[in-house]
């Protein structure tokens, strides 16, 4: 807030999110006067915080939003400062979007790209293989590429699999979290074979909550899964 003689002039600074609200708003008052409301007794109430737009705002989307034209190319100078002080969610969240975008439209280089190339963490809590191990013991670094034909195999006994929300990626409060969560639901059916297992046309339902670290390279480096099973997935599990 500048006081300039007969004027007041409001500078926002930019939001890490996209406001409703124009960068600089100036309002020019009167000369304050004994009278006036504007004398030093009277008392400015702070101003509103203005809504903002609901595009970017958490757990609106029940769909995967596609990601944006330039989503692929390393985030901007001004991006970049914004992520390294803990700002720009939005952009934290679009990762993730398109993550779940490609699973709803089987796009398995859409997948790939959005985890770190050097490899991720994977954390299954709710695997049969880690029951009774320690959360510690039970992530492991995969590459894109494992992430990716994991993927395609699951796609590929669920060929009509579509991605819901019931909270959509949102990322935690606090200037410093880069951790990115999701409530997410799967719904088709199994009619196709993948990993030598016959499809026996039973309905996909299945659900999860996963949370995602995104880095300041806007790349998934590691994910913390909770979740059911399809009877595919059973299936391949107990032939394992």
């Amino acid at each position: 807030v500048i006081m300039t003689g007969k004027s007041l002039t409001i500078a926002f600074l930019a939001s890490h999110r996209a406001l409703s609200f124009s960068p600089i708003v100036r309002v020019s008052f009167p000369a304050a006067t004994a009278n006036s409301p504007f004398s030093s007794r009277s008392v400015i109430s702070p101003p509103t915080r203005l809504k903002e737009s609901n595009q970017d705002g958490p757990h609106l989307h029940t769909r995967p939003l596609p990601p944006p034209m330039t989503s692929a190319a390393a985030p901007n100078l001004l991006q970049k400062v914004c992520l390294k002080l803990g700002l720009a969610k939005n952009l934290r969240e679009r990762v993730v979007h398109k993550y779940f975008h490609g699973v709803d439209t089987k796009n398995i280089p859409q997948i790939v790209e959005c985890f770190q190339p050097d490899g991720a963490i994977i954390r299954d809590v709710c695997s049969l293989t880690n029951r009774d191990v320690s959360y510690e013991d039970v992530g492991k670094m995969v590459t894109p590429e494992f992430l990716g034909e994991r993927c395609r195999e699951f796609l590929a006994a669920h060929p009509d699999a579509n991605v819901m929300f019931h909270y959509s990626p949102t990322c935690g409060r606090g200037r410093g979290n880069r951790w990115v969560f999701a409530h997410w639901y799967e719904t088709g059916t199994w009619s196709g074979s993948s990993e030598g297992i016959e499809p026996d046309g039973s309905p996909l339902t299945v659900q999860g909550q996963t949370r995602f670290l995104v880095d300041d390279d806007l790349k998934i480096k590691e994910i913390v899964i909770t979740r059911t099973f399809s009877r595919w997935e059973e299936m391949l599990l107990k032939g394992k």
